[in-house]
């Protein structure tokens, strides 16, 4: 994508952890923001783009789009997308979210997939499932209910809605229709890296996990993430580390260790050969 804009309609205000609101008719040139973006498609078709990778959506659709990703709508018809923005702070400040079924698949595993592989694995939802979100995103809706009289109200519905969007979604990748082989082994290995990034995680240690040969995890990991294990967490480890930084709440020495590099050296090292 050659051109792209820090979109200011997605920023929020200081104390606001989120905020929804639905475009109707949707199209928008590449874009960015800082901020997390679930996007649930209530009507239409349309071609996502995120990155370098491009995918037909359609009504039913639910997925989530990462901090400071490219990403854009275009050759859309009649396309209606509701909008929930929020800060990753509200999603690393409930631990407990992590252990929910789905959640990491939502949330970071799914999006990863979508930017790096031609195959999107989203939520798709029913339209008799769409219908039984009315009521919940009509409370999320920023013209709906004012954000200081609802702001509990508002604050319990979009967790409820994320817990929701992360059960179907693991329900969805148990059925065995139109699955590439291997595929849970995979994903459940996705998951333990994002779980164990900053402990000692090797090819073999993630082979034992998942009862597979060495060979073969290693073709399918590629065939389906579309780069080697070592690969994706090495990327996974500099992105969190990355965060830490940012934050500014820690030393680089430590950030280093909870990241799982050997030493500060050894991140910078990474980090450096990200941004070059």
């Amino acid at each position: 994508m050659e051109s792209k804009f820090n979109c200011p309609e997605t920023f929020l205000k200081e104390n606001q952890q989120f905020r929804a609101f639905l475009y109707s008719d949707y199209n928008i040139e590449p874009h960015y923001h800082d901020l997390y973006e679930m996007n649930i498609v209530l009507k239409g078709t349309g071609t996502h783009q995120i990155e370098d990778c491009s995918f037909r959506v359609r009504s039913g659709d639910v997925f989530v789009i990462p901090p400071k990703i490219v990403h854009s709508y275009y050759h859309t018809d009649q396309l209606d997308v509701f909008h929930i923005l929020f800060r990753k702070s509200f999603l690393s400040n409930h631990q407990e979210a992590y252990q929910i079924p789905g959640f990491l698949q939502l949330t970071e595993i799914e999006p990863f997939l979508r930017q790096n592989f031609s195959k999107a694995r989203f939520l798709h939802l029913s339209q008799k499932e769409l219908l039984h979100l009315e009521i919940e995103l009509s409370v999320l809706d920023d013209k709906a209910y004012n954000e200081t009289d609802y702001s509990l109200l508002k604050y319990h519905t979009l967790w409820k809605l994320i817990c929701l969007f992360s059960a179907l979604l693991h329900r969805q990748l148990q059925q065995p229709e139109k699955k590439l082989r291997y595929e849970n082994q995979i994903l459940q290995s996705l998951e333990t890296i994002h779980r164990h990034y900053g402990e000692k995680i090797t090819i073999d240690s993630l082979c034992k996990a998942v009862f597979m040969s060495r060979s073969t995890f290693l073709r399918s990991f590629q065939h389906i993430c579309g780069c080697s294990p070592i690969d994706y967490l090495n990327r996974y480890r500099k992105e969190r580390a990355w965060e830490l930084i940012e934050q500014g709440m820690l030393s680089k020495t430590e950030i280093a260790h909870l990241c799982g590099f050997y030493d500060l050296s050894h991140m910078e090292r990474m980090i450096k050969q990200t941004i070059q």
